[in-house]
């Protein structure tokens, strides 16, 4: 989902990403509302962020209808920069915490995993 993601921040566009391969419900929701005020903005992210995680941060049911699964990522946006479009500045509020978790919540439909849900936890640092 990360990388759909990367690429309509960048353009502040759904076009040309495929985020409803990876995304459903709140996640999507979310996407498409950040898309929508930085495209209103004329703002687009530059960079990439980078995520990991572990065996340890995923659990899967696969007795539940339909499976799920959670997973715990360090998400790190010290290389991801939202900048005005037109000036090319950075937007980044001040002080902003740049490394922390975000919990995702995952539901399989079909062949593929959807993440339906996926809060970031700015408290918990990684």
């Amino acid at each position: 989902m990360t990388n759909e993601r990367v690429k309509a921040y960048a353009k502040a566009s759904l076009d040309g990403s495929n985020i409803t391969k990876y995304a459903t419900g709140d996640a999507l929701w979310e996407v498409k509302n950040a898309v929508f005020i930085n495209m209103r903005n004329d703002i687009v992210v530059k960079g990439e962020p980078k995520v990991t995680a572990t065996e340890d941060d995923a659990s899967v049911d696969l007795d539940s209808t339909p499976p799920r699964a959670t997973l715990r990522v360090c998400f790190d946006n010290n290389t991801w920069d939202p900048v005005d479009k037109k000036n090319g500045k950075s937007v980044a509020p001040p002080n902003q915490v740049k490394r922390y978790t975000i919990n995702a919540n995952l539901q399989k439909q079909g062949a593929q995993w959807l993440v339906t849900e996926a809060k970031a936890d700015k408290e918990r640092t990684c």
